[in-house]
């Protein structure tokens, strides 16, 4: 089965549906200058909950040391995920990290980060220099698909993902997870429940599709 993680949340009704349709991850965005996001206050009131079935991913980019530990602590994170090239120090906090790994020009080419073994997965996503997290839009998956099934970390896959491409992703890269923001958002960090429920509609699809 794939994992789905829901990602920039910022209310507690969308942690608690997100919960309902069964995610296993729930994203909390830390990262300065985010439109998504989340002040570390009202991440302690809707982070916690998570933990009940899903685990909390606290995002970030270049906040420091004690910003971090001040996220952690507040969101009873379960894992970091740094939208950058992974570092050495991103590993000193004692908790799992996700390695975000960026496809270049949306194209398809995969290089992977010098702390790929240490993570405990690699996301694939599209990035932009200087910008907090994804740009939101998708790159070639099939292009991607012969680097990907060279990775020995669990593979996870975001980038303009929505119920209408998210089958055509599974299929193609077969992830460990699938990493959604503004495809199931009617605006940054306000997630709507139709699109919500149609893309957990989508993914049980293609997991049938695969068995």
């Amino acid at each position: 089965m794939t994992a789905v993680k829901i990602c920039g949340l910022t209310r507690k009704a969308d942690v608690e549906l997100a919960l309902e349709l069964g995610a296993a991850y729930l994203g909390f965005n830390f990262a300065s200058g985010s439109p998504r996001r989340v002040a570390v206050e009202t991440a302690a009131k809707i982070a916690p909950a998570g933990g009940r079935t899903a685990r909390r991913v606290g995002v970030f980019v270049d906040e420091t040391a004690d910003e971090i530990r001040r996220a952690i602590d507040a969101g009873s994170l379960d894992l970091l995920q740094f939208h950058r090239t992974v570092r050495a120090e991103d590993f000193r906090y004692g908790i799992p990290v996700v390695g975000v790994v960026s496809v270049a020009g949306g194209g398809g080419a995969v290089r992977l980060p010098r702390f790929a073994k240490r993570c405990h997965a690699l996301l694939l996503d599209t990035l932009v220099a200087g910008r907090p997290g994804g740009t939101g839009r998708r790159f070639d998956w099939r292009r991607a698909r012969n680097s990907a099934r060279r990775l020995r970390t669990p593979l996870w896959v975001a980038g303009g993902l929505s119920a209408e491409n998210v089958g055509e992703a599974i299929r193609c890269l077969q992830p460990a997870a699938v990493d959604v923001a503004s495809g199931v958002e009617s605006s940054p960090g306000m997630k709507d429940r139709a699109r919500l429920t149609a893309f957990f509609e989508a993914v049980g699809r293609a997991d049938e599709d695969r068995e």
